[in-house]
């Protein structure tokens, strides 16, 4: 299994949020910086979160359009994909996939054009949950189904992948959800996983799940896990 850094965007910077309240977590700093220190590190992945986009605020396309030239071997764009338009835009970009979430479960007609237009194989989608585990959408301010529910409408897909993100766990480095078992076999594709993530431990019980990728922030960049590419 390997480990995916994740840059995530405001205003122009690399931050790490708790919960992904705003405000919230630390500041990293220049998101081209510290793209090219994880690429001379070695990390051949990246997961890139224009959090401003998700929220409808603003965006951060300028430095999207950078990162994905740096070089690394497989990079996912997520943030506010809500359009065949900017799907293809970040995938001209150089983009390997784009990460939907949102789009999903509130224009299903508006999904599956997108899907014609760039490929299943160009698209994960995030289930981003609770501790309930509902999905959240809308930059997780509403509540959707239930991840059940989610993983049995997205058997009937053939994408990239699925993105789990367990937002309770998020930014805070308090370990992952080991209920997640419950699920990760219901998904065809790319298996991933993001929230909390601590330690080598928490590494290898994803990897004894069966997940291909370990998302990982705040441990990355509180130095936990700096270097950690693989297990």
């Amino acid at each position: 299994m390997r480990v995916m850094p994740s840059i995530d965007l405001s205003n122009g910077i690399a931050v790490k949020r708790v919960h992904g309240i705003r405000g919230s977590g630390v500041i990293i700093g220049n998101p081209i910086d510290v793209a090219h220190k994880l690429y001379e590190l070695g990390y051949e992945s990246l997961h890139i979160v224009d959090l401003d986009a998700a929220e409808g605020v603003a965006h951060n396309e300028d430095i999207i359009k950078r990162l994905c030239g740096i070089g690394f071997r497989f990079v996912q764009v997520g943030g506010g994909i809500r359009s065949i338009e900017k799907a293809m835009r970040m995938l001209s970009y150089g983009a390997s996939a784009i990460v939907l979430s949102t789009i999903f479960f509130t224009d299903r007609n508006a999904f599956d054009n997108l899907l014609e237009a760039v490929g299943e194989d160009k698209v994960i989608v995030a289930l981003d949950y609770d501790s309930s585990h509902s999905v959240m959408i809308e930059g997780w301010k509403k509540k959707s189904v239930s991840l059940f529910e989610a993983l049995q409408e997205l058997s009937m897909y053939d994408l990239r992948g699925v993105l789990f993100t367990h937002i309770s766990g998020e930014g805070t480095e308090s370990g992952i959800d080991e209920n997640i078992e419950r699920y990760v076999n219901a998904v065809k594709g790319l298996k991933e996983y993001a929230g909390g993530i601590s330690s080598i431990e928490d590494l290898i019980k994803l990897k004894s799940l069966g997940f291909d990728y370990a998302i990982v922030g705040m441990a990355l960049y509180r130095g936990r896990l700096w270097g950690v590419k693989n297990v």
